[in-house]
């Protein structure tokens, strides 16, 4: 079994996809559910946990992590990849430092790009599409904006960036450059028992590949999911809720016909009762509104957001509930008291649904919000 450590639910759910793509048996908890003490480590060849860590102080990020891996090397578990976000947000060099502390690592292989997506690494300098990471719309984010292309200026730290991995002894953390799906089976061969391999769903693939092996039996038992014939869900109760503030989430509500949208604005969301709105609707797209002059904190919305999610769950008989954004997500599925998830489906790479064990009728798909909706799925 090897064990995915995820910063944010949406990225936890992409490598969900993957296991499913390869037929792999995938198990997926949150971070909280350790603290609770599980008593059994699933019988799985993925186990994912997701955490929150990304949106929280980095103090509590640190904290959280260091809790994950002491219950990891108490249960003998060593197989380990840390799904970071691909264009670099969050604690990540802190986290590293958490992991490899605890845990027998003495170095870190960090390795974010998508060559596939357009995200690529090349003389130290992230590109996506060729325009630097501070050109792009991650330059507005509103937790970890990026302020430069350069890996080891959004990382802090110094790294063993070189065009290829050094043959002598490498650095603590080592971020080489990446340009194609060809230079992730090279770095793949530099992994070994003391180093931690992390970074992106693209590097994750040739990890899995690499370390994990089916038998016939269970490779024929396993869910496989076709990401080639996707089938529109049908006339079922939809909920969709967009914590993303991605240029992409933003044009999807601008375009989409397949929602009504209610748009909630900033100063009225602590407020905003969710009552009947679905007493003439079937889908239901709600976002919010920003407020120029009096924002409000991107902790409050999604607090916000959490409560109007469970509002809704908890009245109506939702059947598809549709969640842009991992730290949305996660704080919404926390107050739904949703704390475990069966993956069953990957609609497209990062769309993922998956069933809520004992709510049979209830289906949760969440993506991070830079990817993009499949166009076919909200046909009627």
């Amino acid at each position: 079994m090897i064990t995915v450590l995820a910063d944010d639910i949406t990225g936890a759910a992409e490598i969900a996809g993957i296991g499913l793509r390869f037929g792999w048996k995938v198990a997926f908890d949150f971070a909280f559910n350790l603290e609770a003490k599980i008593e059994q480590v699933p019988s799985a060849d993925v186990w994912i946990i997701a955490s929150d860590t990304r949106s929280m102080p980095e103090k509590s990020a640190v904290d959280t992590v260091q809790k994950i891996a002491v219950f990891l090397k108490e249960n003998h578990i060593t197989r380990i990849y840390k799904k970071i976000d691909s264009a670099l947000r969050g604690h990540i060099i802190a986290e590293t430092n958490a992991l490899l502390d605890i845990l027998a690592y003495k170095q870190a292989l960090i390795l974010p790009a998508n060559p596939e997506m357009g995200r690529i690494i090349r003389d130290g300098i992230y590109y996506i599409n060729d325009i630097p990471l501070n050109e792009t719309a991650f330059a507005d984010d509103p937790d970890f904006p990026a302020t430069s292309a350069t890996v080891s200026e959004i990382l802090n730290v110094e790294t063993g960036h070189a065009p290829s991995l050094p043959s002598s002894q490498p650095e603590k953390f080592m971020t080489p450059d990446c340009i194609s799906v060809d230079d992730f089976n090279q770095y793949v061969q530099k992994i070994d028992t003391e180093t931690l391999p992390m970074g992106g769903s693209a590097f994750f693939e040739t990890v899995l590949q690499s370390q994990t092996t089916l038998d016939a039996t269970r490779r024929d038992v396993a869910r496989r999911v076709s990401t080639n014939a996707i089938a529109a869900i049908g006339n079922v109760t939809m909920l969709m809720i967009c914590g993303s503030t991605h240029e992409n989430s933003k044009k999807f509500i601008r375009d989409t016909q397949a929602f009504d949208i209610i748009e909630i604005p900033q100063h009225e969301l602590e407020q905003w009762s969710a009552k009947d709105i679905f007493a003439d609707k079937k889908r239901v797209l709600i976002t919010v509104k920003n407020d120029v002059k009096n924002p409000v904190s991107p902790e409050k919305v999604k607090r916000s957001l959490a409560r109007i999610t469970k509002e809704i769950v908890e009245n109506n008989s939702i059947e598809e509930l549709f969640i842009e954004g991992g730290a949305t997500a996660y704080a919404c599925l926390q107050a739904c008291g949703i704390s475990s998830l069966v993956p069953v489906e990957e609609y497209s790479r990062g769309v993922v649904r998956m069933e809520i064990p004992d709510r049979e009728k209830l289906h949760i798909t969440i993506k991070p919000g830079s990817y993009l909706w499949p166009e076919k799925l909200f046909l009627s």
